[in-house]
């Protein structure tokens, strides 16, 4: 019973620690996490930077990345939302033909053909509203 005791024990600090550990969100962070991928069909990340035709940043836009490659069933996917400056950084995936989808509520939806080769900046998208 102790035993079980201090494996819940150790099992909950551990977990107890991840939410104090400091993540940067910020914009100057965010882009230096922009990758390209070294080879073909490597890996590499995107960094998406969402505003307005105003140049507002859009937060909480939608940003969507698909990553085809090889036969038609290779297919990647890597997602997630902007923050108040409008910029997300986008988990690496395995890169083949990309198509960014980018969407926010109030804004017309874009779909954009992203090269590889040029996500060592940030992806850089306006949208437009409806």
């Amino acid at each position: 019973m102790r035993k079980l005791f201090v494996l819940a024990f150790l099992t909950l600090a551990a977990f107890a620690v991840c939410p104090a550990q400091d993540v940067k969100h910020d914009l100057e962070y965010m882009v230096k996490l922009a990758r390209a991928p070294k080879t073909v069909d490597g890996l590499g990340q995107a960094v998406v930077i969402v505003t307005d035709e105003a140049g507002n940043p859009i937060k909480s836009a939608y940003a969507h990345l698909h990553s085809y490659w090889g036969s038609p069933k290779e297919h990647c996917e890597s997602w997630n939302y902007t923050n108040a400056e409008g910029a997300t950084a986008l988990p690496p995936i395995h890169m083949g033909r990309l198509k960014l989808v980018v969407k926010a509520d109030g804004y017309k939806k874009i779909e954009i053909p992203i090269q590889a080769s040029s996500l060592d900046q940030p992806i850089k998208v306006v949208m437009v509203k409806k």
